[in-house]
């Protein structure tokens, strides 16, 4: 096992893309392996409250306690003076980390597994990434040109018209636990929840405005322009088509069909010579393993309440709540009874909270048991 000080400070690094080319790589190898380890001390908010902590004493006091939790750095020789080369920016971040790290590999307790929060990476056209949550209050340029800013977790694109031809795209990705709004350049809004990917224009240009829904789920507020419809395009090749609208659209890989919701405006939904037509408070489903489309009406709060800090759950599969569980919570479902897995249940509940209160919710309205060890989750029936 890399010592954990060693890791750390490659993480640390990361945070403030002062990573060299070898150090990259260095780090990507042991995330392949330790990708649970890494997600829980890379934490932006908790490596925040970690700082914050060690933010109220001097630096020296700091590292003193860290050194306390951590056994290898009791016998690293490492001089304060060598560490403070480094700017102020690295070395609280390094201690949250350090601890963090030691956190999750010599506590014996179960780890604490946290509701997702907003997170994501953009990648510019010319190849740069930027890690959006350590991003904070600053603009997004190309060049000596500003394409965004980035504040309070709200990506918001700069107004206007591409003046090139040839458009540049721009992706922006969100992980397992993250979520992130943005404001395109002609005022659509969009929110994107947990291990959504979408493609992008910096500016849109004379013609329909273009988006392309990778994968993932998202909310669209779209700008209203009668000359420009904005087209939403899906990975399987189907199309949602609007002119000014509100809408949610559902398309993850895993999942047995693509749904489209429509809240409010007029939505056209098409899939080769197949199309419909939605009215506010209908959606539509695309079964992706027989290609039929289905439309019907629904409570349309039920589809976007992710958007708003709710898990709202009506007669909903187990199977369906489990993958929502582990896309926001990261964790890892196992479960091999299919009774349980197709069984139904009903239920509302804050997404930001900690994981237990979601599992007690569904212990107390059903026979379906829940074990977390570690980031696993343990489904099975209720032993009589």
């Amino acid at each position: 096992m890399k010592e954990i000080y060693d890791i750390a400070k490659l993480i640390s690094k990361e945070k403030v893309g002062d990573l060299t080319v070898d150090e990259q790589q260095e780090l990507a190898e042991w995330k392949l392996k330790n990708e649970s380890s890494y997600r829980q001390a890379s934490d932006l908010k908790q490596i925040q409250k970690k700082h914050e902590l060690y933010g109220r004493i001097d630096q020296e006091k700091s590292w003193e306690k860290i050194a306390n939790q951590v056994p290898e750095l009791k016998t690293k020789v490492i001089r304060l003076r060598t560490v403070l080369k480094w700017a102020a920016i690295i070395m609280l971040p390094l201690l949250a980390t350090t601890y963090m790290l030691n956190e999750v590999y010599w506590t014996k307790d179960s780890a604490i597994v946290e509701a997702g929060s907003s997170k994501a990476t953009l990648e510019l056209s010319n190849g740069k990434t930027i890690y959006l949550e350590d991003y904070q209050g600053k603009d997004i340029t190309s060049g000596k040109e500003k394409l965004a800013s980035n504040t309070n977790n709200e990506l918001v694109y700069q107004q206007g018209d591409a003046i090139e031809k040839v458009l540049k795209y721009n992706t922006i990705k969100t992980p397992i636990q993250g979520e992130y709004y943005m404001q395109l350049s002609d005022g659509t809004r969009i929110w994107l929840n947990a291990q959504t990917e979408i493609q992008f224009p910096e500016k849109f240009g004379k013609g329909k405005r273009e988006v392309k829904l990778i994968s993932g789920e998202a909310y669209f507020a779209v700008a209203k322009e009668k000359e420009r419809p904005f087209d939403v395009y899906l990975n399987d090749g189907s199309k949602v088509e609007v002119l000014g609208t509100e809408f949610n659209v559902m398309a993850y890989q895993d999942e047995s069909e693509i749904q489209t919701t429509l809240v409010e405006g007029s939505v056209q939904f098409s899939k080769e010579s197949k199309d419909v037509i939605l009215k506010p408070g209908e959606q539509v489903g695309l079964n992706l393993a027989s290609n039929k489309m289905e439309v019907r009406e629904v409570r349309t709060s039920i589809y976007t309440a992710w958007k708003d800090g709710k898990f709202v759950f009506n007669r909903e599969p187990m199977e369906s709540v489990l993958r929502k569980m582990s896309r926001w919570y990261g964790v890892k479902v196992i479960c091999d009874d299919e009774a349980v897995l197709k069984r139904r249940i009903s239920g509302v509940t804050d997404r930001y909270e900690d994981i237990d209160k979601l599992i007690n919710l569904i212990e107390e309205i059903s026979p379906i048991e829940l074990e977390l060890e570690d980031d696993h989750l343990l489904v099975s029936r209720k032993v009589k």
